[in-house]
């Protein structure tokens, strides 16, 4: 697997959406802040689910993704959407996810390894959604202290056409650029 680079400077940082979160601990807590940083959390406000929705500013290969939260109040599971548009908790509660992660207690911790997705099915990522069904313990309130989306950009970066072959490739002759 080549080498994965976590994906948060490509997120949309005005682009977000979380909803059940509580006000004073919203998205940008998990995803932007020092990571060291425990008091900064994002918290369920009326019971234990989040929906969380992350839009990317490019394409971006989702390769594998971690959460870090409390061994009793972070996520027993999540469920993601690649690109689903439109989603609401009951769509998330019933449609088929592209992918259902299970989280065990052990993968909360800040030195567990990031969970794995099926690569095929993240490789053209503009939006992702995180529906978060429930957590740990049933607590009343699920705590996430980070969300890690390690991967890669689908940007090709290379050589810019010369002015000439721009000319060409305009006029639809391709092979001669001497013109």
């Amino acid at each position: 697997m080549s080498k994965m680079e976590d994906l948060k400077e490509y997120i949309d940082p005005k682009n977000w959406e979380c909803l059940n979160a509580q006000k004073q601990h919203q998205l940008p807590n998990a995803l932007f802040k020092d990571r060291d940083d425990e008091k900064k959390v994002l918290k369920s406000d009326s019971d234990a689910q989040l929906l969380i929705r992350i839009t990317f500013g490019a394409f971006v290969k989702i390769k594998a993704i971690k959460i870090t939260a409390p061994t009793d109040s972070g996520p027993s599971s999540i469920k993601l959407f690649v690109n689903p548009g439109s989603l609401e908790f009951e769509g998330a509660e019933e449609e088929e996810p592209t992918q259902e992660i299970k989280l065990e207690q052990d993968d909360l911790k800040k030195d567990a390894k990031p969970k794995t997705v099926k690569l095929v099915k993240f490789s053209k990522v503009s939006t992702l959604v995180i529906f978060v069904p429930e957590n740990h313990d049933d607590a009343d309130q699920t705590v996430i202290q980070g969300i890690q989306i390690l991967g890669k950009t689908s940007i090709i970066s290379g050589n810019k056409p010369s002015l000439a072959q721009q000319k060409a490739a305009a006029q639809g002759d391709w092979l001669n650029t001497s013109r």
